[in-house]
């Protein structure tokens, strides 16, 4: 796993596989006010990376503001098994799945969680292959079950 940091606006660019060798100190050790941590390019996580992930969360000093921007489909599936992954923070935006029920294209497509509501209907996306409506591709429900008053 690689940690980029973005030490001018406090993001901390998470990339690759989290898992044992995943070295998430420098989130630990931050000082600011807020912290983003992105997962766009978190392609796999094992147990043992989430409970490190939970544990320099926790680590973290109570005061800063923790903010979850694009999570890839793996950390929000992460977020829906293990209640207290994403206890502590705020989701700012995630990727959800979308399929193309003609062509079996797929295509994950990025959601921004301020005002999202459940109850409204899902993004609208086009296949870019056939131009079909692409449909969401897992239970929504299930999938977004997160939500809490500070997103929607």
């Amino acid at each position: 796993m690689k940690l980029l940091i973005n030490q001018k606006d406090n993001i901390f660019y998470l990339k690759g596989v989290m898992n044992e060798f995943a070295k998430l100190h420098p989130i630990a050790e931050f000082t600011g006010p807020v912290m983003i941590l992105n997962f766009k390019e978190v392609k796999r996580i094992n147990s043992i990376g989430v409970r490190e992930l939970i544990a320099t969360i926790e680590q973290v000093d109570s005061s800063i503001e923790i903010i979850f921007d694009e999570c890839s489909s793996v950390v929000v599936y992460q977020m829906v098994m293990i209640p207290n992954f994403g206890s502590r923070v705020k989701v700012k935006s995630v990727y959800a799945p979308y399929y193309c029920p003609e062509c079996d294209y797929q295509e994950d497509i990025l959601i921004e969680m301020e005002n999202f509501n459940l109850e409204q209907s899902l993004l609208k996306a086009t296949c870019q292959e056939c131009d079909s409506e692409l449909e969401f591709d897992d239970d929504e429900k299930l999938y977004f079950w997160f939500i809490n008053e500070d997103t929607k």
